[in-house]
C-alpha cells in the first residue's frame, strides 16, 4: 500500500481518514518523501472525501505543507474535497501566517466537525460542486478574524 511507512488509511463510506503517524523523528527525506506518497495515494485513489488528521504532526515543514496543498488540487480536480483537523496551535498558526488556513486548506477542529464539514459536501441538481464551509468563508460577514 502506498505510504504505508508515512500514514494509515481508513475508510469509512464515501470518506477516506488518512492519518499520519508521528513525526517526532522526521528528518528532512522524511517529510520529502511523506508528500510524495501522500501526492501518490491521492492520485490513485482518488478520494472524493479526505480527511487529513494532523495530531501526530510536531513540526510544520515545507514539504509537508506543499504535499497539503498537492493533494488538496488533486482532490479539487476530481469535484472532490479535503479537510484537515488535529491541528497543533504551531501547525495551525504557521498554516494561518501563510494564509493558507481557510482558504486553500479548510480546516476542522476535529475529526466529528470534519466530518460533518464532508457530509454536507456533494454536487448540486444543476452539476455545480457545493462546500458550504468553502462558500461561508467566501462571505465577508462570515469571515474569521485574522490573528
Amino acid at each position: 500500500m502506498i505510504g504505508a511507512e508515512w500514514f494509515s488509511v481508513e475508510q469509512s463510506g464515501e470518506v477516506t481518514v488518512v492519518r499520519i503517524v508521528d513525526t517526532r523523528e522526521f528528518d528532512t527525506d522524511s517529510y520529502a518523501q511523506l508528500q510524495q506518497n501522500l501526492a501518490e495515494f491521492v492520485a490513485s485513489e482518488q478520494p472524493r472525501k479526505l480527511l487529513v488528521d494532523l495530531s501526530n504532526v510536531y513540526l510544520c515543514s515545507t514539504a509537508l505543507i506543499a504535499g497539503l496543498i498537492m493533494a488538496q488540487k488533486r482532490i479539487e480536480s476530481c469535484a472532490g474535497v479535503m479537510k484537515l483537523f488535529g491541528l497543533s496551535e504551531v501547525i495551525m498558526e504557521t498554516l494561518q501566517r501563510l494564509k493558507l488556513a481557510g482558504t486553500v486548506l479548510q480546516v476542522c477542529t476535529d475529526e466529528a466537525d470534519a466530518r460533518k464539514a464532508v457530509e454536507t459536501v456533494g454536487v448540486s441538481a444543476s452539476g455545480t460542486f457545493h462546500d458550504p464551509v468553502v462558500e461561508s468563508l467566501q462571505r465577508p460577514d462570515l469571515r474569521p478574524s485574522p490573528i
